[in-house]
């Protein structure tokens, strides 16, 4: 077996060329083996075998019930959640009640804070005090006392973001969110630091070109492996700043000049031993094909050639009717070069069965490297398409769908459609569908229609998440 076949399916990952040797080889498996376990844990989709992937059937995934969740994270005080949060806002902004509090005590009110911040659509109850409580956060993240107040810190602000849109500016925090990201020494502070830099680069009104430096940060962090940011080989710190590129690429237009340059890096992670890694890195890989194609129009037909006939080598044609042909997609740049060693390597992933990998990462890498091959071969076909015929002799086609509670369910049939909903629940929780109902900023990142309801059930009874939150 060669080598590169060895790591595809479990071994080693070679060290990055620009990383350096001294951090990959020495400090940084100690640093990743005592690290990487706490600080990835805390937002890996599929690290455990209590966590989720696919339905039974192969076509939903499941976040079990919302209301649930949200009573989770509701705090049982005496009082309205108006009352409670403006109780919060005072222990976080007012800077006498931040001296006198001890260093719990800020931790709790931000802790609740933020919870409060999830389940509910507070807009009306932050107008006019959003200004002092981004500029407490700021304090919290620049200075905080511990790193679990930084952490904290990280995710109120984008949770203060996502309810204020208004409340700072892609200027104010970008820098001081880098500098963590660079300097600190937790490896679950840089986790929540990136998080908080994606959203805010994400919700904020920034140009094209700031959007475009920031991933090519979050880029410098995958091709090196961490190394840059002082988190060499620590899985948490690399899927995050996967995840966030793959969320700021959906707003990008024309990506064929970041795809060229970016590309290989993420191709690079498909060796990865961890789970959270490849998966991030497939999914991005999905949508970089998804964005370079576009749908056939009738503007693309040649007249004068049969271009969609299938030629035998006996010389008979067969002309498939035009209701029934399948115009292949419009390539508009190409994603990478090497094509057939990109997709040797997801399906080695798809076919794996290193014993090293649990039954429910496996199932899970399983299903995400067999669709995003799918993706390669079919750009325009999303997560999860189907090419089997239902009893009309149709194709399924795209199947993903989010069943909501018993609420309903969602359809993503895209890629950037699934890397935005991912990116939603890791920064909103089970309070996902309140935001979503209530708050225009996030239906208008994710504009989807919920369907009513359908019976999936599982063989096993059990219900899986398809995300968690990093900052829990």
């Amino acid at each position: 077996m060669s080598d590169l076949r060895r790591r595809a399916l479990g071994g080693g990952k070679t060290p990055s060329k620009r990383a350096s040797p001294s951090k990959s080889k020495g400090g940084s498996k100690s640093n990743s083996k005592s690290n990487s376990k706490v600080n990835s844990a805390a937002h890996s989709r599929h690290n455990t075998d209590d966590e989720g992937a696919y339905d039974s059937d192969g076509s939903v995934w499941s976040f079990g019930s919302l209301g649930d969740e949200l009573r989770g994270l509701e705090d049982s005080h005496i009082g309205s959640w108006q009352e409670d949060l403006a109780d919060r806002i005072v222990r976080i902004t007012d800077k006498d009640m931040r001296k006198k509090l001890a260093t719990g005590g800020l931790e709790e009110a931000l802790m609740a804070y933020n919870r409060l911040l999830q389940s509910k659509f507070a807009a009306s109850e932050l107008e006019g005090k959003s200004t002092s409580i981004v500029d407490a956060l700021s304090r919290s993240i620049r200075a905080g006392k511990t790193d679990r107040e930084t952490t904290l810190a990280c995710q109120a602000l984008v949770l203060t973001l996502i309810t204020d849109n208004d409340c700072t500016t892609f200027g104010e925090l970008n820098g001081a969110l880098q500098r963590i990201i660079t300097d600190h020494d937790s490896l679950v502070v840089k986790t929540a630091a990136i998080h908080a830099l994606g959203a805010l680069t994400f919700f904020t009104d920034v140009s094209t070109q700031d959007t475009e430096t920031v991933m090519d940060f979050f880029h410098e962090i995958v091709e090196n492996d961490g190394n840059t940011i002082g988190a060499g080989d620590d899985a948490g710190t690399v899927a995050a700043a996967i995840e966030e590129w793959g969320l700021l690429l959906t707003n990008i237009d024309d990506a064929e000049e970041i795809t060229d340059r970016s590309v290989e890096a993420f191709v690079d992670q498909l060796e990865s031993t961890e789970i959270e890694v490849q998966v991030a890195a497939g999914e991005v890989i999905a949508l970089l094909y998804e964005k370079a194609h576009r749908e056939h129009t009738s503007d693309d037909d040649d007249s004068g050639e049969d271009q969609n006939s299938d030629e035998y080598p006996s010389g008979f044609i067969i002309n498939v009717p035009d209701h029934e042909r399948e115009h292949p997609a419009i390539q508009t740049y190409t994603v990478y070069r090497n094509s057939p060693h990109l997709k040797q390597l997801l399906t080695d992933l798809s076919r794996s069965s290193t014993k090293s990998v649990s039954k429910k990462n496996r199932r899970t890498q399983h299903a995400t490297f067999a669709n995003v091959l799918h993706t390669v071969n079919h750009p325009l076909h999303g997560p999860n398409y189907s090419r089997a015929l239902d009893f009309d002799g149709r194709e399924q086609g795209n199947r993903l769908e989010v069943k909501v509670g018993r609420k309903g369910i969602v359809k993503l049939n895209n890629w950037w459609k699934l890397i935005r909903w991912n990116a939603l629940r890791r920064f909103l929780g089970g309070g996902i569908l309140v935001h979503w109902q209530e708050n225009e900023v996030i239906f208008r990142s994710l504009p989807l229609i919920m369907d009513a309801p359908v019976s999936h059930k599982k063989a096993s009874g059990r219900i899986d998440r398809m995300t968690l939150s990093p900052y829990d």
